[in-house]
């Protein structure tokens, strides 16, 4: 880590600052590039003017430079300015390199994807979340379906195969088939009758891959000419060569191969797995990371550092495109996604339990003066409560660890209960999360919404949707996450505005955790597309088939 420090008055300079840092040859190479610096030998340190501070930062890189916030805001905000305005001028009047009938309207970073996937049989998205890495790829190969025949999507994320499944639905006019059987010989019979039929995407998790009956079926669609493509989503998943599916990963060498990850990966050591699956590294893995890698510590075996990294970026570069949201402008002021969890077998068996108590009951909750509270247990329980298993916490935790604090950014996470935001206060303090919950005192909130603006180290705010959800500016987050939703669509509505209010900078991506096949989808479709329905019954003035339409949905019955 470089250290950099604005000095009253230079020896040799006089708008002048001071760069010290371990001694380290690659980086005293880095500073001897600059036209302007002189070494400081009683501080051993190197004396830069201003005016090279830029330079300093391209070569360095922004995340390698440590310095008070003052001079840390003005290096971010110049290395923003320079890429939006470069980017910008490389979007101007883009145009796609084929002609191909979009199902929805790409965007100009979109088309630059588009146009790169078209150009490339080897390919790695890196773009931020919220810009669109699956529609990009979905749009790439429906404009390729001829040459490739069929694709096959390997989700690094279990659940994430069901957003899958709805953005094929969204972005195209193909049809999907879900390899997620609950064996792996079901597995393997769903994928050869797949290669066998007419829809053109199956998507299934990596860990499937560990497999080998799996391997040898998808192994034979390639060989076949069957399967011309595969894209592996969350592909960081794989970056370690010597686990199943990073081995996996390597023998799935179809003609054309998609990669995609917003997680920043800043160690060179764990892209070996990943340019060898795209078929641009050649070496052995001792032989990149002897090249590539400084190695130290006991024994000799530990990574202490980088070197050469100028051929590595070159041969990333080769087949990465990555776009951050900062340097887009095209982007909508909030973007609304959805993420899907699975509920453990354990919740599965207890939201069974509750849900038949509930239609045993059916007769007293539709004379009730409330009869949508019969599944708040219901709700809860989706959300974390009654049991020790949290796959919308887990899933949450993974995005925040991988992508979103990497990033830089920080978000908020709402719930309607005050036990819910308890749980994930507790679960995830390692982010310093400020805390507002109907307790907390309107003194004790100013002051927690002060800390989560003006504390860099404070990443989350975490609440409920009654006491955060309307009066406090949260501006600084570029994320909002809904553990559950209140059935007033403004309601929510006015609780994402939280973030994105005056001095937003950037697009706020407002995220739903839905549980599937639970109540949490039909709250979602109501919210949506019937929010009147919701609000004659909330109010007391639906009819008992108003009732009995919602609970309907809400149950699956």
């Amino acid at each position: 880590m470089v250290s950099v420090e604005k000095l009253d008055k230079g020896t040799y300079f006089e708008d002048a600052f001071k760069v010290s840092f371990k001694y380290d040859p690659t980086t005293v190479a880095k500073i001897k590039e600059l036209a302007e610096r002189r070494y400081l030998p009683d501080d051993r340190a190197w004396e830069i003017p201003a005016h090279e501070l830029p330079n300093l930062v391209e070569k360095l890189g922004i995340h390698n430079i440590n310095s008070n916030s003052g001079v840390m805001d003005a290096l971010k905000t110049k290395e923003i300015e320079d890429k939006r305005e470069a980017t910008q001028e490389r979007l101007r009047g883009i145009k796609p390199v084929v002609d191909f009938d979009f199902t929805t309207t790409p965007l100009p970073h979109q088309i630059e994807a588009f146009n790169y996937g078209m150009e490339r049989d080897e390919l790695l998205i890196g773009d931020e979340q919220g810009l669109g890495k699956t529609k990009e790829s979905i749009d790439i190969t429906v404009a390729r379906k001829k040459e490739l025949c069929k694709c096959l999507i390997v989700c690094g994320v279990n659940s994430v195969k069901y957003n899958w499944e709805a953005e094929i639905k969204t972005h195209s006019k193909e049809k999907s088939v879900m390899l997620d059987q609950k064996t792996m010989p079901l597995r393997v019979k769903a994928l050869n009758e797949w290669l066998r039929g007419s829809e053109y995407y199956a998507i299934i998790n990596i860990e499937s891959l560990r497999n080998e009956a799996v391997q040898d079926a998808i192994y034979l669609g390639i060989k076949d000419g069957f399967i011309g493509c595969i894209i592996v989503d969350e592909i960081h998943k794989a970056k370690n060569g010597t686990s199943q599916q990073g081995k996996a990963l390597r023998m799935l060498r179809s003609p054309v191969k998609i990669g995609l990850s917003g997680t920043p990966m800043n160690k060179a050591e764990d892209l070996w797995n990943i340019l060898t699956w795209l078929g641009i590294e050649k070496r052995s893995f001792y032989s990149f990371r002897n090249c590539y890698c400084i190695m130290g510590g006991y024994g000799g075996y530990k990574v202490v550092g980088h070197k050469n990294l100028e051929s590595l970026n070159a041969e990333l570069n080769k087949v990465m495109i990555r776009r951050k949201k900062e340097e887009v402008l095209d982007l909508p002021p909030k973007i609304h996604s959805t993420e899907y969890v699975e509920l453990s077998k354990k919740q599965q068996v207890l939201y069974r339990d509750i849900k038949n108590g509930i239609i045993a009951d059916m007769e007293n909750i539709l004379a009730s003066v409330n009869p949508l509270s019969c599944t708040l247990r219901l709700r809860q329980l989706t959300g974390g409560l009654f049991t020790e298993d949290n796959p919308k916490l887990e899933r949450i935790m993974d995005m925040l660890a991988e992508e979103i604090i990497p990033n830089g950014y920080k978000a908020i996470i709402f719930s309607q209960w005050e036990q819910i935001a308890s749980l994930y206060n507790e679960a995830l303090q390692e982010y310093n999360p400020v805390y507002i919950v109907g307790k907390v005192s309107p003194e004790d909130r100013q002051k927690e919404v002060e800390r989560f603006q003006n504390d860099p180290n404070c990443k989350l705010a975490i609440g409920t949707i009654g006491a955060m959800g309307t009066g406090l500016t949260l501006n600084k987050a570029s994320y909002v996450f809904f553990i559950d939703k209140l059935w007033n669509s403004g309601e929510n509505a006015q609780a994402e505005d939280r973030a994105h209010r005056i001095g937003t900078a950037g697009t706020v991506n407002v995220i739903s955790m839905v549980a599937k096949g639970s109540v949490d989808e039909g709250v979602e479709e109501y919210l949506l597309e019937n929010q009147d329905l919701f609000d004659r019954v909330v109010d007391g003035k639906g009819s008992k088939a108003d009732i009995k339409t919602i609970l309907n949905k809400l149950l699956k019955i």
